[in-house]
């Protein structure tokens, strides 16, 4: 009998947690934005939290922490309980390696589901004498140098290396352009249609307002197919004979060894909630490109970036030490 008692009190134990999690969530729960208010990240988040909360019918806060370019909230995301009631935003991080500002890696988080992406371009202004993508990759090619292309924010970051991973395989000496930082994509723009700068890498629906106007113009995009409301730019396998997937990702994770059963709760409710139609029509609305990765193409996807920035990011001379 006592060895009955003793194994009964042990197994309660053990299942004890498992029970827990069966019924997750079971009290509010917090996402951490390691960006601004109404920026892109935290538009995209609080369309999908909105979702969530009706489908996990608990209330969910967004704390935004954009400090040090997102190193702050990312650092927060790492260093959570990982009990699963706190998760956060994850998105193309690798690129902070080369400033030393940190080193996060995939094994820092638990990767939980992919929502969203959008494909970086290349734009020139509407003056520019290239009309196409191959005949500018040629002249940077030929003359690296001579060119200056905008960032959009700070070099290093998810619309400038993909760039500068297509320019690499093309045969262009990355390390000899010149790459331009700056405050945004707004601003990048509007220096690149008066002529300032050569080139600009940015998203579509961030270029949108002035290729409407007629001040720039979009040479390529890197996606596997057309950008839907810009169908009339060309994807690099159309203009090089290249498929290119190059952008921004965005995601959701926890702290590194999360529960596995929080995990697939987590991957279950956002995959029901990126498939609603109330999800969508907002993305749509908003220019937002939907982007699904459930938890194992997700890790898949952030072992891939890691070893793709740090491939381009040695051949543009900026390998961070850390």
């Amino acid at each position: 009998m006592r060895f009955l008692r003793i194994f009964a009190a042990g197994l309660a134990t053990v299942l004890a947690p498992l029970t827990a999690m069966a019924g997750f969530p079971e009290r509010p729960l917090t996402i951490i934005v390691p960006a601004g208010a109404g920026g892109g990240g935290d538009t995209t988040t609080r369309f999908l939290a909105r979702e969530l909360e009706t489908i996990f019918k608990q209330p969910i806060t967004i704390i935004n922490q954009g400090q040090g370019g997102g190193v702050v909230g990312l650092t927060s995301i790492k260093n959570a309980k990982p009990d699963g009631y706190t998760v956060g935003l994850l998105f193309p991080y690798a690129g902070y390696k080369s400033s030393g500002a940190a080193s996060f890696t995939v094994a820092d988080f638990t990767p939980i589901a992919n929502f969203n992406g959008d494909s970086s371009a290349l734009l020139v202004g509407q003056n520019s004498t290239f009309k196409d993508l191959k005949t500018a990759l040629d002249a940077i090619k030929a003359d690296p140098s001579k060119f200056k292309v905008h960032c959009s924010g700070g070099c290093g970051s998810v619309w400038d290396i993909p760039v500068a991973g297509m320019m690499l395989d093309y045969g262009i000496d990355v390390a000899k352009v010149n790459w331009i930082p700056g405050q945004g994509a707004a601003t990048g723009l509007t220096e690149l249609a008066a002529g300032g700068v050569d080139f600009q890498t940015a998203s579509l629906p961030e270029a949108a307002a002035l290729m409407g106007a007629g001040r720039v113009r979009a040479l390529g995009v890197l996606s596997p197919e057309p950008v839907a409301g810009f169908e009339s730019v060309p994807t690099t396998k159309q203009a090089i004979g290249v498929s290119i997937d190059g952008g921004t990702w965005r995601a959701l994770g926890g702290p590194a060894n999360m529960p596995a059963e929080a995990t697939k709760a987590w991957e279950a409710a956002m995959s029901q909630a990126v498939q609603s139609a109330a999800f969508r029509e907002a993305m749509a609305k908003a220019k937002f490109g939907v982007k699904w990765l459930d938890t194992a193409e997700l890790t898949a996807l952030m072992k891939k970036h890691e070893v793709d920035t740090d491939r381009v990011m040695k051949a543009l001379g900026r390998a961070g030490s850390n």
